[in-house]
């Protein structure tokens, strides 16, 4: 009979393959993961309305954010002038004819600022257009 050798009963496991689905892992949690779109990351207080209503998801959505100052915001990209609004509203119209656009404009917006963005939309040939607000039930309205 062999006699036993403390040698022999040390085991370690292989770490390469532990490594290899660690990895694996960590890129699956990565991809999964929603992020925040940039229409919501930009702080704006939107007023309240007392039938507010959810838009349709089936259709293209151009959301553009009017910040308190006038400075309108689509996509993440600074809108320059008129001419560029009705550009990006002309490009999303011609890649989904169904385009929606949504106003976020803060609640202390002035009108105009508001009604470029309509004209903008308008000009573009997009006529559905909508005005995001907090249901006055909901409680980040404050």
């Amino acid at each position: 009979m062999k006699a036993l050798n403390r040698q022999d009963e040390d085991f370690s496991p292989p770490l390469t393959p532990l490594l290899d689905v660690m990895f694996l892992l960590l890129v699956f949690f990565l991809v999964s993961t929603s992020f925040v779109k940039p229409e919501k990351s930009i702080d704006i207080k939107l007023p309240t309305a007392d039938q507010a209503v959810q838009p349709p998801k089936e259709t293209d959505t151009v959301v553009v954010n009017v910040k308190e100052s006038g400075v309108i915001v689509v996509a993440g990209r600074v809108i320059a002038g008129q001419q560029d609004l009705e550009q990006t509203f002309d490009r999303a119209r011609k890649e989904n004819s169904d385009t929606v656009v949504v106003i976020r404009g803060d609640r202390k917006v002035f009108h105009n600022d508001i009604v470029r963005v309509m004209n903008g939309a308008l000009a573009a040939g997009i006529e559905d257009i909508s005005i995001a607000v907090f249901d006055t039930d909901d409680e980040e309205a404050d």
